[in-house]
């Protein structure tokens, strides 16, 4: 279903439908606002920002009908922008670092995983990953974020987490190579 037929929906809905909506994808967004601040309290003024912010999107008006922008393509954007501003009201700039995501291969590696591996065997690797790697994995794969957005999200260069995603997935090849 595109963005356009579900806000659209919520918009005929009132707030019966606004609500279904805040609880299919609260979670979610909460998840993103935890690992952007690291605070209960911060993750809950973000999620609380960015569903006010998409509604209010809303009433301004529709985005157009484009069959290829997902519902979380169109919400992620509020997350990210909720983020970006509790960034630059608590946070330092990120910092400058020197990596060339050429040299080590993650400017251009995407990732690929089978059943065979099994799910545990994966969580069981993930988990060994350093808190860094383990953010930029889960915001790219399982909270379906581009590079652009998760370097927003943690207040870092797009390098950097193109540089840490590729060391994860690494990391990951290797452990489920050693079974």
């Amino acid at each position: 279903m595109s963005a356009a037929s579900v806000l659209s929906d919520i918009k005929k809905g009132g707030n019966e439908k606004r609500n279904e909506f805040v609880w299919v994808n609260q979670e979610r967004v909460y998840a993103i606002g935890l690992l952007a601040t690291g605070s209960p309290q911060h993750a809950q003024e973000i999620t609380i920002a960015t569903f006010r912010n998409a509604f209010a999107s809303i009433k301004q008006g529709l985005p157009k009908k484009d069959n290829e922008l997902t519902i979380w393509d169109w919400l992620s954007q509020f997350v990210v922008e909720a983020c970006a501003e509790y960034h630059a009201q608590n946070s330092d700039p990120p910092a400058e670092q020197d990596i060339d995501p050429a040299a080590d291969g993650s400017a251009n590696m995407e990732w690929e995983t089978t059943v065979l591996l099994g799910v545990q065997r994966i969580k069981r690797c993930l988990g060994s990953l350093p808190e860094d790697q383990q953010k930029v994995f889960y915001l790219r794969h399982h909270l379906d974020l581009n590079y652009d957005q998760i370097s927003i999200v943690l207040n870092q260069s797009v390098e950097m987490t193109m540089a840490s995603l590729f060391r994860a997935r690494v990391q990951i090849v290797k452990c489920l190579g050693r079974g």
